[in-house]
């Protein structure tokens, strides 16, 4: 049945040739390759990490009382949005777990583009024809900060709080049109009552979608312009030295995305990262 599918599909949209050079793609073998990679599997974490904390999550200023399981804070008046993160730490299961695997797998994304984009600077990778890709790189990088940046915001914690005020300022002090940028991004003098649903709709739809974008953009220019080789024997521009995708590079690929998940997660179970029930509203 399954060969019958694809006779069919073939016969129709020509994908024989397509998929067999595809699966044909060699791939250098070199370690410092997978730095890229580690990045996109922990963006891949970061998506599905936020769309679980994003059905706890209530993207609001207004203000309630805290009557959850912390009793440090039974009572304490705060933000709608702060009182969800609480409750998404202590009350929903696994949802602390899954809130620090959000978290880590965030650092280690920003960490291996940095990495990525060094070895791609000490070894000259950049230069013609590949200065496009580069300046992609770049942008995905301030990409990530921006969104890091929000997501910390959102929580509405003192310590994020901090950083919004710290964010207005700045962009406060651009000349000329500082204030009109405030405005567009924080609804006004911080904190307004659209600040924080205004940052969350960047956080997971517009500055996402501009990663999303970048990445199948980067990934398809290196696929059309293949990737740069270390000096050794019958390494050319136009000739790679390495592992085929299909099927050594897949594996060690899938292997590598597994052991990302690993890590992500062993980090997130055992080592406390950004604790804002201890900051306070």
């Amino acid at each position: 049945m399954i060969d019958g599918v694809g006779r069919w599909l073939d016969a129709r949209l020509g994908l024989a040739r397509f998929v067999r050079r595809a699966l044909n793609h060699v791939f250098p073998d070199h370690w410092s390759f997978m730095l890229g990679e580690i990045a996109l599997y922990s963006s891949v974490l970061l998506v599905i990490t936020g769309a679980f904390l994003a059905l706890f999550y209530n993207a609001s200023s207004a203000e309630v009382i805290y009557h959850g399981s912390y009793r440090a804070l039974q009572g304490a008046k705060m933000g709608a949005a702060y009182e969800s993160v609480i409750h998404l730490s202590f009350d929903v299961p696994a949802g602390l777990l899954v809130r620090q695997m959000h978290h880590w797998a965030a650092l280690i994304f920003l960490g291996a583009i940095v990495a990525h984009l060094a070895r791609i600077f000490f070894t000259a990778a950049y230069r013609r024809p590949r200065e496009i890709n580069w300046l992609i790189g770049l942008t995905l990088l301030l990409c990530a900060l921006a969104n890091g940046y929000l997501g910390y915001s959102i929580c509405d914690d003192l310590l994020s709080g901090s950083g919004l005020r710290v964010g207005y300022a700045i962009l406060l002090s651009v000349p000329v049109i500082g204030p009109w940028l405030a405005f567009l991004f924080f609804g006004g003098t911080v904190p307004a009552s659209v600040t924080i649903p205004r940052m969350y709709s960047l956080h997971i739809f517009v500055v996402p979608a501009t990663i999303v974008v970048l990445l199948a953009l980067h990934i398809g220019i290196i696929w059309r312009q293949k990737h740069t080789n270390y000096p050794g024997p019958g390494r050319r521009d136009d000739s790679i030295v390495g592992s085929r995708l299909w099927p050594s590079y897949a594996f060690k690929s899938i292997g590598l995305f597994f052991l990302v998940f690993a890590i992500v997660a062993f980090l997130g179970g055992v080592a406390q990262i950004d604790p804002v029930w201890i900051y306070g509203p």
